[in-house]
């Protein structure tokens, strides 16, 4: 097989890898990977890259196309970086993202039991409540896959109420904003506009928003900050603060992770404005939220004040600082429970988390690959891992939630 750059190859489609596409994998050659091309296809395709144990190639045509295969409902599919799956049938997604959770656990080779089947979202779109778009000559846009920003003056993974906040965004010159951040709340309509980079040029339109002396984020001027409900929680939250982006599937997670939580005294690491902390402590645990974000906290804070909640205590703190004092103090606690960003906990933080000597950990990870590779760290330090439960945070693309249960031996 010619395996260099500009080469030709009809090829059979075997598998659907995470981040690259199609699988293809040859006798007389290496793996092929075919962005768009889905398993138990014949495609042809044009080799663009060749790496030192895999080849990437450009779809060219579906000579014999998958049951499975559908049309997408974004004109932008193919060209933005942002849904890879649109094309796959929603049941397939579900069982390929179970697939590559699966995978990422077993290349760490850490003893796991397998994953159970991906949770499926109750939506396949307009689910998300935020979006970050880049600026791209004044108007919005979103990234290729591994490319630079393109125009973009829709999305369908947004939910009504910040659909409707990207559309009236168009009328706006957003020269001089580098990157500009639409919210909106599925529970109360709400929506909030977060600007980095500078304002708009040219007076923002009334009543529609107001331009705070930051220059920083606006939102409609005459409703109240924005906030948003999750389990029957309402949480104020800052501009730029974290919230999980599907509300549907935020329910679902926080029920499973409040089921795993059998009381005492609970760690929320990256605990954030509280999501899963306050549910946690209602239940009757004594939650400590440890976030690194002040501005996160505090919101947290607000949060226990609206919704009653008092068994809670917020802490504005580095985790290893946090985590680092407890240690020295002889602090325990009955369960962690951490959500870290996507890079993961680090080798460094869990060992510090084994040492805690918690009876359970539960981990919410977005990448199972650095959940993975901190997961080997948990075990090595005295945990096993029980329960591996997939969650579809986001349909139509390769991201996938997990939540794991590790218990302590013993």
């Amino acid at each position: 097989m010619d395996e260099s750059p500009g080469s030709m190859h009809h090829l059979e489609i075997e598998a659907l890898g995470n981040r690259v596409g199609g699988i293809a994998r040859p006798e007389n050659g290496s793996a092929v990977f075919v962005k768009g091309a889905l398993p138990g296809e014949t495609i042809s395709c044009r080799i663009t890259s060749s790496k030192k144990s895999f080849r990437e190639a450009e779809l060219l045509e579906v000579l014999k196309p998958s049951p499975w295969r559908r049309d997408p409902v974004c004109r932008f599919f193919g060209t933005c970086g942002g849904c890879s799956l649109q094309n796959l049938d929603y049941r397939q997604q579900l069982l390929w993202k179970r697939v590559w959770v699966g995978k990422a656990i077993e290349r760490a080779g850490i003893p796991a039991p397998s994953p159970e089947e991906t949770a499926a979202c109750p939506v396949e779109t307009g689910y998300r409540n935020r979006i970050s778009f880049d600026i791209v000559d004044g108007r919005t846009g979103l990234h290729r896959f591994r490319g630079d920003p393109m125009p973009v003056d829709n999305c369908p993974l947004l939910i009504r109420a910040g659909g409707k906040l990207l559309r009236d965004l168009q009328l706006l010159d957003l020269h001089g904003v580098r990157r500009a951040t639409v919210r909106g709340s599925a529970s109360s309509g709400q929506t909030m506009l977060e600007l980095r980079g500078g304002s708009p040029l040219g007076a923002v339109p009334e009543p529609w928003a107001l331009l705070s002396a930051s220059g920083w984020w606006v939102h409609p001027p005459d409703s109240p900050p924005f906030s948003d409900e999750q389990y029957g929680f309402r949480y104020p939250i800052p501009p730029g603060g974290f919230f999980q982006v599907n509300p549907w599937m935020a329910e679902k997670l926080t029920e499973l992770v409040v089921e795993r939580c059998s009381g005492g005294m609970v760690l929320d690491l990256y605990g954030g404005v509280g999501a899963l902390g306050l549910p946690i402590a209602s239940s009757g645990a004594k939650v400590v939220s440890v976030e690194l974000d002040g501005a996160s906290s505090d919101a947290g804070r607000e949060a226990a004040r609206i919704n009653g909640v008092d068994s809670i205590e917020f802490v504005h703190m580095r985790d290893r600082n946090y985590l680092s004092a407890s240690l020295e103090q002889g602090i325990g606690f009955d369960t962690v429970v951490t959500d870290p960003p996507r890079a993961g906990m680090g080798i460094r933080i869990s060992r510090m988390v084994t040492r805690l000597k918690a009876r359970s950990i539960i981990y919410v990870s977005c990448n199972p690959f650095s959940l993975a590779r901190d997961m080997a760290c948990l075990i090595k330090g005295g945990y096993i891992a029980r329960e591996i439960l997939p969650l579809d945070m986001f349909p139509q693309t390769d991201h996938v939630e997990v939540l794991v249960l590790l218990e302590r031996e013993g």
